[in-house]
């Protein structure tokens, strides 16, 4: 269990609830695939370690666990919901505070319609999700990891078969599957 610390305020843990070294070496990884993630994506690097925070947080709550096969890809879904949200509140923020010259009402993004899909849409969507991310469990391993590496990491056919030790050709027939395997899911 954790112990005080004797630096004041804060805790440490004993040796006895450390997790294993490999544990803390794949957190880690995670952590810098998740952060080189959010950066493509446009987030400077300081809102990029609150999104993963907050990410983490929202996995854990939800009684995820990391040690299983979809627990990358579903973390990488969550940090990009929260950094949509955030670009979302940061746009109505912005737009709240200019002023507005009522010529300009008939332009701008004022002028069209909410981006928000409405609820029963939402609904939809999640059930979708689950149900992808459980043909996704069920691809074969290498077909799984090519798939996840190219949809949730943005890696070229290339770097994937080089990390994964195959082919490109190998690499585009393993995705073209699981794109298979997904749309024959969704017509079922």
């Amino acid at each position: 269990m954790a112990a005080p610390s004797t630096g004041g305020g804060g805790f440490v843990r004993s040796e006895a609830s450390r997790p294993p070294p490999r544990a803390e070496a794949d957190f880690a990884r995670l952590r810098l695939d998740l952060i080189a993630y959010l950066q493509r994506k446009g987030q400077p690097m300081e809102d990029a370690e609150d999104v993963i925070q907050e990410a983490f947080v929202r996995f854990h709550r939800a009684g995820h666990d990391l040690a299983t096969p979809d627990a990358r890809p579903l973390l990488f879904v969550i940090a990009r919901n929260i950094q949509n949200d955030r670009w979302k509140a940061a746009g109505r923020e912005t737009r709240r505070r200019v002023p507005e010259d009522i010529h300009d009402m008939d332009t701008g993004p004022r002028a069209i319609a909410g981006n928000e899909r409405p609820a029963d849409e939402r609904i939809i969507t999640r059930q979708n999700l689950a149900a992808a991310a459980g043909v996704i469990r069920a691809l074969p391993p290498r077909t799984r990891d090519a798939f996840l590496l190219h949809r949730f990491e943005d890696l070229t056919y290339r770097q994937i078969a080089g990390r994964l030790g195959v082919s490109v050709s190998m690499v585009e027939k393993h995705i073209a599957e699981a794109l298979r395997q997904l749309k024959k899911s969704r017509d079922d």
